[in-house]
């Protein structure tokens, strides 16, 4: 009997052992060979996965180059691994695209070189890359927008006939994040800076933050795709004659998000379409009230994601 639950309790701890290994074992992908200056391999490698590259000469990395043009180049980070033998060099590889490359081993001075290439998928590595992608985590980019608004006045006082307000021009850009999850997204422009000039009043320089929520949606993580939600924009004016004049602004924004690769690098251009009111302005006289202005906006910007 004690035999039997002996051979009962360590029958599945044994196989579940010689899975784990099996299943977390590097891949060989290729072992070659290049024994003559300036020979070259081609190899399909897959985006989202990690290969690390063993070659059995000292201070040799490998150039790779797609086959096909538009491919993006994968990364070649030179690394050393205790798991190569001595006198060898290790690198390793991100594709960030599907596709057949050429591959041919460099010197570290940048001139060809024979060398013996050991190419594994390293299978630990892959599952962490795959585990940042598709994750919760952050994109950061930059957006440069150009906005018309309507005239306001910034004071109390009636203007001069012939000299009232009119629309003008907006030049802004911010620094702004966005969520990367698949299911409603969240951004933000976290620092933005923004030049307002209009006929018949002085020109101001705002320092604003704006959130934006899109509406909840699904979405296929890593493609081009269109978003539209809800935002509120928050500033603070920088003017000499005003002190300190406030924006709030809620509002609606509409973007089309065209990524390069399922980590989210890539272009944005949106629109955005703000109803802003103002306070903090001077008043006719101590008694008087403030004046709380208010316009309308409309803006088309332009981003970079990463």
């Amino acid at each position: 009997m004690a035999a039997w639950l002996f051979v009962w309790l360590s029958t599945p701890v044994v196989a579940q052992k010689v899975a784990e290994t099996a299943d977390s074992a590097d891949v060989l992908v290729l072992d070659h060979d290049f024994g003559v200056v300036g020979e070259l391999v081609r190899l399909f490698l897959s985006d989202k996965q990690v290969y690390r590259a063993e070659l059995s000469t000292q201070d040799v990395t490998l150039e790779l180059r797609p086959r096909l043009n538009g491919t993006q180049i994968p990364r070649v980070y030179p690394i050393s691994d205790a798991k190569s033998s001595s006198g060898s060099s290790v690198s390793e590889i991100y594709p960030d695209q599907d596709g057949e490359y050429e591959i041919r081993p460099i010197s570290m001075q940048g001139s060809q070189i024979s060398t013996r290439l050991r190419l594994y998928r390293d299978v630990g590595g892959s599952r962490r890359r795959l585990g940042a992608a598709s994750g919760p985590g952050w994109e950061l980019g930059v957006v440069l927008a150009g906005t018309w608004h309507s005239g306001f006045v910034q004071t109390s006082v009636a203007p001069a006939i012939g000299s009232e307000p009119s629309g003008g021009p907006d030049i802004e850009g911010c620094l702004t994040a966005r969520s990367r999850s698949r299911v409603p997204r969240f951004g933000m422009c976290i620092l933005g800076v923004s030049h307002q000039s209009q006929r018949g009043t002085p020109s101001l320089l705002w320092v604003y933050t704006e959130p934006r929520l899109g509406v909840p949606r699904r979405d296929r993580h890593g493609y081009s795709s269109w978003e539209m939600g809800a935002l509120f924009r928050f500033g603070v004016g920088i003017n000499s004659g005003v002190l300190s004049p406030r924006i709030y602004a809620p509002g609606v924004f509409l973007s089309r998000h065209i990524r390069r690769n399922p980590q989210g690098a890539g272009w944005t251009s949106s629109c955005h379409i703000p109803g802003p009111f103002y306070k903090g302005f001077s008043r006719a006289t101590a008694t008087g009230s403030p004046v709380t202005p208010k316009s309308h906006r409309l803006s088309f910007g332009v981003g970079w994601y990463r």
